[in-house]
């Protein structure tokens, strides 16, 4: 097995990543030539990291970008550095008249449920999370979809005999941060791609903590992850945050595959042995939803969910490790893809 050594910048970065979680009271005002016919002037509040952190709240800004580009509208942003700002920060927009808001982030659900009742006229849209007001949209992703194709990777290459990989122990690993309903689904998508193709593969779970802080810890990630590895696990899936830069850390010294999420974190980290990740298109889905509002669409009081067949969920590509994945490897992730896509594949949404 190949030992890399992960920059200390980068681990630093992924430091700062949140799944769904927490986001700066800084924030940043971006002119779009004054909205043009549209009324819509959408805002986001950013989860704990804010801009930078080359995961959720990134990709939800690239959206609030695109739009102000593609719809000549103006727009806002805010990063809350603990929970206790999140109500603060959602005031702040509707006040000063920003319409959509968006929380980026489930652990935004209360403040949303909180203060789109106190401004009934403002649209209001949260990210991984479901909503009460019927001036709220709930954008969720059906996450379990691309963990399957995560776990079809990881139970077949654990068969595979690689400098990451070695068949004679077929055990895997899942690292999922603050134990919840969402991370929840990241685990039982995983586990279900992992047996459909290794009925006799071990997956074994572990969660770094119950509060939001679980999302933030690389130390409690890299024990965790060397614990796995003990016990033969040569292939990591993370659904962690910045937790996940203890994984990248350990697959490091200990040569073995790591599986990240939200973005292409093999791109942003080319030093970690990152076999592929699960990417989230939250920029899809703020964009989507923004846009809406702009025609007089806005899903208020519904549930908009994102997956595989609407590209809101995908498998980034296997990058420097595409000569080390066998052809039907990839002919299976595409097989189970597709059956997904077509309804003949369940994916559970709960561990099973």
């Amino acid at each position: 097995m190949r030992v890399t050594t992960v920059l200390v910048s980068s681990v630093l970065a992924l430091a700062l990543l949140a799944v769904g979680c927490a986001g700066g009271q800084t924030g940043g005002s971006q002119g779009g030539g004054g909205g043009g016919e549209t009324e819509v002037r959408p805002a986001l509040v950013l989860d704990v990291g804010g801009l930078g952190d080359q995961s959720f709240n990134d990709s939800a800004y690239a959206g609030l970008q695109r739009a102000k580009k593609e719809l000549n509208v103006d727009t806002e942003y805010l990063e809350s550095s603990a929970p206790t700002d999140y109500v603060d920060n959602l005031t702040q927009l509707a006040d000063s008249g920003y319409n959509p808001v968006f929380a980026v982030g489930f652990l935004m659900t209360d403040a949303v449920n909180e203060v789109a009742l106190q401004y009934p006229d403002t649209k209001f849209a949260i990210v991984d999370s479901v909503v009460k007001p019927k001036n709220a949209t709930s954008l969720v992703f059906r996450e379990q979809e691309g963990s399957y194709l995560a776990g079809v990777v990881a139970g077949l290459m654990t068969q595979e005999k690689t400098e990451y990989t070695n068949p004679d122990n077929k055990v895997v690993g899942f690292l999922g941060g603050q134990e919840s309903d969402l991370i929840g689904r990241f685990q039982a998508g995983y586990e279900a791609g992992v047996k459909s193709v290794c009925s006799d593969c071990e997956v074994l779970v572990q969660y770094a903590g119950t509060t939001p802080d679980a999302f933030n810890d690389p130390a409690r990630g890299k024990e965790i992850s060397l614990q796995q590895i003990n016990q033969g696990a040569d292939i990591i899936y993370h659904a962690s945050g910045g937790t996940g830069a203890g994984l990248f850390e350990a697959a490091s010294e200990k040569g073995i595959f790591a599986i990240g999420v939200d973005a292409d974190q093999a791109k942003l980290f080319p030093d970690a042995p990152i076999l592929t990740s699960v990417v989230k298109r939250v920029d899809n889905a703020v964009f989507q939803t923004i846009q809406d509002a702009s025609e007089g669409k806005f899903p208020g009081g519904q549930v908009v969910a994102f997956g595989l067949d609407d590209k809101g969920i995908s498998l980034a590509p296997f990058g420097r490790f595409d000569d080390e994945v066998p052809q039907k490897v990839k002919d299976e992730v595409e097989k189970a893809k597709q059956g997904i896509i077509d309804g003949d594949i369940k994916v559970p949404s709960s561990p099973q």
